[in-house]
């Protein structure tokens, strides 16, 4: 009787859910499991890299617009001095120098919002140079006469500008900074 269960026992079929499951079929599972996490991971990656190339994009214009209204401030002298009397160019150079510094206003607006502490404080510091070394300068040209002949458009040697070229060094290195990724930035001090 005792070997009528036991065959009875080995005759019966398994039911489990991992009964005929072996090794064989455990790796392949593993394997699709870690190709579907490396999937994962490289697409995460991949819009993490995009979003980031994205955002320093759109950095880098608003740094070189805010840069860009900074260097119109400084052409003012010139503009002025180029000027050839009429109401109406004085209207304009005004509108343009108003818009000029209503940019100013904008950008260091944008770069305290958008940008690291020092970039914004380092363009700060250059619009300030700007001023004080355009502001007197157009002072003088708007004291001059205008300009009637063409002999008279070249002045011979440039406006002093050595505050500002400082000043935007100083910005152009903190803007650079800002736009390099950390992780580069981390791996050039560990280089040097």
């Amino acid at each position: 009787m005792i070997a009528q269960v036991v065959v009875v026992a080995a005759a019966k079929p398994k039911s489990g859910l991992f009964e005929n499951f072996g090794w064989g079929e455990g790796t392949t599972l593993i394997g699709a499991g870690l190709a579907a996490a490396a999937t994962i991971l490289v697409a995460v990656w991949t819009y993490a890299a995009n979003q980031a190339a994205a955002r320093r994009e759109r950095r880098s214009a608003a740094f070189a617009e805010a840069l860009r209204s900074v260097e119109d401030y400084l052409e003012g002298p010139y503009r002025i001095r180029r000027r050839d009397g009429s109401a109406q160019q004085r209207a304009e150079i005004t509108s343009h120098l108003s818009d000029v510094k209503s940019r100013h206003n904008y950008y260091c607006g944008l770069l305290r919002l958008h940008a690291p502490a020092r970039t914004a404080q380092a363009f700060e510091e250059f619009v300030t140079a700007a001023v004080k070394d355009a502001g007197p300068q157009m002072t003088s040209a708007w004291r001059a006469k205008p300009t009637k002949r063409d002999r008279e458009v070249p002045l011979g040697r440039g406006y002093d500008r050595s505050r500002s070229d400082k000043a935007k060094k100083t910005v152009l290195y903190e803007m650079h900074r800002a736009l390099t990724p950390r992780w580069r930035r981390w791996f050039a001090h560990i280089k040097d």
